[in-house]
């Protein structure tokens, strides 16, 4: 039955996600005309393209914003994201290269159900991880799934053209690995190769990954040790040598398989600036710093906008920040919201009093996903020590996590019998949020 409810929910997802993605007007999401153009210069010249001087301007960029993006005002000369990782843009040329004989709103419609189709797959890893880690306990993970692909800035980002969707896809496979590793069903060889592979292609699709995907082979390398020798009763000094040897030998064939990429830039940007993150804070001339911010309006109120921006912006901010849902919706999530972390907080306390509830795989799987969570918030939080980009979307890497811990949080305060019908209850009332966010706020605030 729980396999019926999840194809539902998948196909729901689809179905809202296409209608995001077809009624969107173009260029209507975060970045989306500097990703495009990066796929099509890939697709049109065979070449990666380089980030020069000219590629960002402020102030065009706010015109057209503002002008809500006419065809009189061209978006070829956005092009702010040509030093990002290639992975996502290669990835996506052959579904350029498809759709552009229908012209390029064609392929921007293409582009964007590509990235719904690889949510289908986070969503079903999603499914799958929460099910190792509670294999009795199916309804855990179809919530978990369900609130997933039921956040309206979730789907609004997942229905865009955007590297961040191909990097929370592969930081749902490290987890998933990871989960793997931790319940011993994969081998030395199995995760020093798959393991490579993966952190190699989060190498080379987004920055937000690395330390992420890094800090997740590392702790399930360690658990997996721990739980081995908790399991035999061994010392765990015995195991210390093979688990830093098969760490390094995935990294170094992540390396390996990324060093192209490196070489590249090095070669393009600088010998210091392998990642051209260097040519990026020099070009993104304008883009407001959070010690300008602090200086103008004063630390309070910054730090304010932080918490309120990102709370709106994880749920439902749309466009470029500029579509903002009911002042009653966002109550009534951060209620919601409110409720979920209280209800997680009494989960964690009975858990760390009864430690037995739990077994040593979940309570290290668990701790897994607490690390993503954790090392996704102190990202964005560094990211904005240098500009202010209080986007909620940038926790989404960890939207497994932050959707599972949610729902714990919810089911802990309810009666057992009742936990069914009010997952199925909220999962709809979700639903209908995504529509009204969509025909309700989307097209009339963005429509030219």
């Amino acid at each position: 039955m729980h396999r019926v409810i999840l194809f539902a929910i998948l196909v729901v997802y689809v179905v809202i996600a296409a209608l995001y993605a077809i009624f969107t007007p173009k260029w209507q999401a975060p970045d989306e005309p500097a990703h495009f153009n990066y796929i099509r210069t890939i697709g049109e010249t065979g070449t990666l393209p380089v980030l020069q001087e000219g590629d960002y301007n402020q102030d065009y960029l706010e015109k057209i914003k503002a002008a809500k993006f006419p065809a009189s005002m061209p978006i070829d000369s956005i092009r702010y994201e040509s030093y990002q990782p290639p992975l996502y843009y290669l990835s996506a040329v052959p579904v350029y290269l498809v759709a552009r004989a229908g012209g390029i709103d064609a392929a921007v419609l293409a582009l964007r159900l590509y990235s719904v189709a690889l949510e289908v797959i986070v969503l079903l890893l999603a499914f799958a991880i929460v099910r190792e880690m509670f294999p009795d306990d199916p309804l855990l993970a179809l919530a978990t799934v369900g609130l997933m692909a039921t956040i309206p800035m979730h789907i609004a980002i997942t229905a865009s053209i955007s590297n961040d969707i191909a990097a929370e896809l592969i930081l749902a496979l490290i987890l998933f690995l990871s989960v793997l590793r931790v319940k011993n069903k994969i081998s030395d060889r199995r995760f020093v190769i798959l393991g490579g592979i993966l952190f190699g292609a989060a190498l080379l699709t987004k920055t937000t990954a690395y330390a992420t995907g890094a800090l997740l082979l590392i702790g399930a390398e360690i658990a997996h040790q721990r739980v081995a020798n908790y399991e035999s009763h061994r010392d765990a000094s015995q195991l210390r040598i093979t688990n830093y040897a098969s760490l390094l030998a995935t990294f170094s064939l992540a390396l390996l398989l990324s060093a192209p990429m490196f070489l590249r830039n090095m070669l393009t940007y600088g010998l210091a600036d392998p990642l051209g993150l260097a040519r990026h804070d020099a070009v993104v001339i304008g883009q407001p710093t959070t010690a300008e911010m602090i200086r103008q309006y004063g630390f309070s109120h910054v730090l304010f906008g932080f918490f309120a921006v990102t709370f709106k912006s994880f749920w439902a901010q749309f466009g470029w920040m500029g579509v903002l849902v009911n002042d009653r919706i966002y109550v009534a999530l951060f209620i919601l919201m409110a409720i979920a972390l209280f209800g997680f907080g009494l989960w964690a306390v009975r858990i760390v009093r009864h430690r037995e509830l739990l077994t040593p795989l979940q309570h290290w799987a668990i701790g897994l996903l607490g690390l993503l969570t954790v090392v996704a918030l102190l990202d964005y939080v560094a990211y904005n020590f240098k500009f202010l980009q209080l986007q909620g979307r940038y926790l989404f890497p960890a939207i497994i996590p932050i959707a599972f811990f949610l729902v714990l949080g919810i089911r802990e305060i309810l009666a057992k019998e009742h936990a069914r019908l009010t997952f199925a209850l909220l999962y709809v009332m979700f639903v209908g949020l995504d529509i009204a966010s969509l025909f309700l706020y989307i097209v009339p605030q963005l429509r030219p």
